[in-house]
């Protein structure tokens, strides 16, 4: 066997790749184990009630008696619906919850199309949602993965109703969660799926890096499959429509079925590339590369038509798939080629995962747990056999190499007169691998300083606001905690401001949008020229709503700031789209030097309590506090 210098130089460098896949891999596993994910509050189920309105016929006022015959009583709160377009009712009951606990609602499926919510206490209407992964992803009432919503506050009896449409699965896993305990399980959520996604892209770039160096395909093929897999994955969790593709509902329409595509193309091509389908079978190796342009038009074709009429075929067809792939492996097992026992191994994981994922969409089978994260198993499993495999492959290769080179040596005894050109030969061999390894190691380092600055300004990009330009919340609630703990740790008096545009959905629906964002950036563009000192930020709040950091600031000081910005705001109206707006606003100003028994989130929940009285005050008015006095300044 011969092989050229530099795929030796590849398959070296190759052998740290299952070290470091293993290890990562290993941490993973070692924080699943040491994080206790946090589990919502168990709903009673013969609470649950369910009604098709394949007419489209009812509306929340003229919806029938829950004790009608109408209404079905579902077996628990994770259930699931067959697959339809057909609108569904859903009405519960909750009794009083906990006082002093804020309550949230989840709709665990980010994948629903059309879901409205009614929150009702003796037939009044508390509170309303309406949302949907057809609408943008700044609908959600609050900005997670999946469907969140706030429960209101109630005395007696909260009846919740909700209308839910989609073309796809309707699988509907609804939690009640505590708003503390939902903070926990989210932290710790972000951990895991954080570890998880850092694995895939490790080894995606790996193998993409390796495929530049060798020009090998069956690195290229690996690392596209591998990416496909993480976003298709990153769909499902819910994090693809939050992250990437939030403004864009077509895309998270179709962006199951694009990921999911195209990780079986090339799944299909990597495997008959690494078996080297072609020499053992020409018929097989046909079929391979058909099906690989069958799920190619499939991606295509899932970009035209509806996902209802798309997504059963292709679950039974990727079901099919993976045992067919999972079949090929078994036969290139028995035909002896030498990666096949352990590829069938390192998928065997991942297939049945997905093969039981498949069958939970088309609720064929029910299961404990989210789909979501068996998959994730299955994907943490084989990667780690598939490093296992790497290192095996190295090895044999490696074995191949020295039975060679002893080969070699038998043949230089016959051949003393050549013996000194080949000595010369791996001399010059030797050079040109350490010179290659050298040079692909500073280009390396180019590109990861180059990636460096890159995430250095994509960083400092997501700090700010894209309609105002100054800062976001992102950047507040670091900055917040920032000065909180500085205020602890120097004694030094911190204030916060809380600042909110009076009657700004008036603004929106007498004169559009359009001029409500002008009224926001006119309101934004006079707090940021207000600030003087450095170490003073404002941010965008959320909506129309801003928030003020002023450390080491004495309460009168900024109060007197903040009432000349009132002023100006009140005295100076915005002009856009050919009106003038007259605007006010709303501060509600909190300082205290912070005391390390206190929450952190003490001074701005009070900040914003004082804008609330300044609002109930009339309006147009300043309310400042310390947080220890109860008298406004």
């Amino acid at each position: 066997m011969t092989t050229s210098p530099l795929f030796r130089s590849v398959l070296t460098q190759r052998s740290a790749i299952p070290l470091l896949s293993i290890t990562c891999i290993l941490l993973f596993l070692v924080t699943v184990l040491s994080i206790k994910l946090q589990t919502p509050v168990q709903l009673s189920h013969n609470n649950l009630l369910y009604l098709p309105d394949a007419q489209q016929q009812y509306q929340i006022n003229t919806l029938p008696d829950a004790n009608t015959t109408l209404w079905s009583q579902a077996d628990n709160f994770q259930f699931g619906l067959p697959m339809s377009d057909v609108p569904y009712w859903l009405s519960f009951t909750l009794p009083t919850l906990k006082p002093f606990e804020h309550w949230l609602l989840e709709l665990n499926n980010p994948f629903i199309d059309h879901v409205s919510v009614w929150f009702l206490e003796k037939e009044g209407l508390l509170d309303h949602y309406q949302t949907g992964d057809t609408q943008p992803f700044y609908t959600r009432p609050l900005p997670y993965e999946t469907f969140l919503f706030p429960l209101p506050e109630y005395e007696h009896q909260l009846r919740i109703v909700m209308r839910i449409s989609s073309e796809g699965t309707l699988q509907l896993p609804i939690n009640l969660w505590p708003e503390s305990r939902f903070l926990v399980f989210n932290g710790e959520h972000s951990i895991l799926m954080g570890l998880f996604f850092g694995v895939l892209f490790a080894m995606g770039l790996s193998n993409l890096f390796f495929f530049i160096i060798s020009r090998q395909p069956v690195f290229l093929l690996y690392a596209g499959y591998v990416f496909s897999f993480a976003l298709l994955l990153g769909t499902m969790q819910g994090l693809g429509y939050k992250y990437i593709w939030s403004d864009s509902p077509w895309m998270q329409s179709h962006s199951v079925a694009i990921w999911a595509n195209a990780t079986v193309f090339y799944a299909i091509i990597f495997t008959s590339i690494l078996l080297d389908v072609k020499n053992v079978s020409q018929r097989l190796h046909k079929v391979l590369n058909v099906l690989a342009i069958l799920f190619a038009i499939s991606l295509l074709v899932s970009l035209f038509i509806p996902k209802v009429w798309f997504l059963t075929p292709f679950l039974y067809s990727l079901c099919a798939i993976s045992i067919f792939i999972y079949g090929v492996g078994i036969w290139c097992w028995y035909k002896k080629v030498h990666l096949a026992r352990f590829y069938t191994l390192a998928w065997t994981p991942l297939l049945v995962s997905c093969l039981i994922a498949c069958l939970d969409h088309l609720n064929i089978i029910a299961l404990n747990i989210s789909s979501h994260y068996l998959l994730m198993l299955g994907v943490i499993l084989e990667t780690f056999l598939l490093a296992l495999m790497l290192a095996l492959s190295v090895n044999h290769q490696r074995q191949q190499l020295f039975r060679a080179q002893k080969k070699a040596l038998r043949k230089e005894r016959d051949m003393r007169a050549v013996q000194d050109e080949v000595l010369a030969q791996q001399n010059n061999a030797q050079e040109e691998l350490e010179y290659s390894v050298q040079e692909r190691t500073l280009e390396l380092e180019i590109a990861l300083r180059e990636l460096s600055e890159i995430n250095r300004e994509l960083e400092e990009k997501n700090t700010l606001d894209a309609l105002t330009g100054i800062r976001n919340r992102r950047y507040f609630d670091k900055k917040y905690l920032a000065e909180v703990r500085r205020s602890r740790r120097e004694r030094t008096e911190l204030v916060v401001a809380m600042i909110d545009i009076d009657h700004f959905k008036r603004v929106n629906d007498e004169h559009g949008h359009l001029v409500g964002d002008d009224c926001i950036k006119f309101v934004a563009e006079r707090l940021k020229k207000s600030l003087k000192r450095p170490s003073d930020d404002v941010c965008r709040y959320g909506g129309e709503e801003f928030a003020v950091i002023m450390p080491s600031t004495d309460l009168t000081g900024a109060r007197d700031l903040l009432e000349q910005l009132r002023a100006e705001i009140q005295n100076n109206p915005v002009y856009s789209a050919g009106v003038a707006i007259d605007l006010t606003v709303s501060i509600g100003v909190a300082s205290a030097t912070m005391d390390p028994q206190q929450s952190e989130d003490t001074l701005i929940g009070f900040a914003d309590q004082l804008l609330y009285q300044a609002k109930n005050n009339g309006r147009n008015c300043i309310i400042a506090k310390h947080l220890d006095n109860t008298a406004p300044t």
